[in-house]
């Protein structure tokens, strides 16, 4: 997948975080063409916000797709203040330093689309942000792979210092 440039995915993602938590689990899940399945979960120290941890996922994966050369992308979420923020960004001012952000890694993308989506359909980013966030360490991410019909595979694992 790293050596050509992917044009459309799906892509979901999702943050897990409790006020008295230690940290913020991030996940996403991404569909290609051939119906392959790539699974990414990530725990950060715990974000001030459930829709700071929201958008701290929303960097994370827009960043790991530029860097997987994905140029085209569909990127669904669940969460409607966060579909909000990169609509009407002046409403959000607390959230100018990653609007910019998230503005700068747009600008490395062909398409970029935000969807909202139902709770019930982001089930897979979801639990990857749960299980991240219960582990209640910091670590930088697993990364996984699903064929269609297969079973998960891990295929990276990078640990924190």
């Amino acid at each position: 997948m790293k050596d050509s440039i992917l044009t459309y995915l799906w892509w979901i993602s999702n943050a897990s975080w409790i006020s008295n938590g230690n940290v913020s689990g991030l996940g996403w899940s991404l569909k290609d063409q051939m119906g392959s399945e790539y699974f990414r979960l990530r725990a950060c120290s715990r974000s001030l916000s459930a829709l700071h941890a929201e958008m701290k996922s929303l960097l994370w994966a827009t960043s790991c797709m530029r860097d997987m050369r994905i140029t085209s992308i569909r990127f669904e979420t669940n969460c409607l203040d966060l579909m909000n923020i990169t609509t009407n960004p002046m409403d959000w001012p607390t959230f100018a330093t990653e609007i910019e952000m998230y503005q700068r890694l747009q600008e490395d993308f062909e398409d970029v689309n935000l969807f909202h989506i139902l709770r019930s359909r982001n089930g897979r980013a979801d639990a990857l942000a749960k299980e991240a966030r219960n582990r209640g360490y910091i670590f930088s991410y697993i990364d996984q792979i699903q064929s269609d019909g297969g079973a998960l595979r891990r295929i990276g694992l990078s640990a924190s210092t």
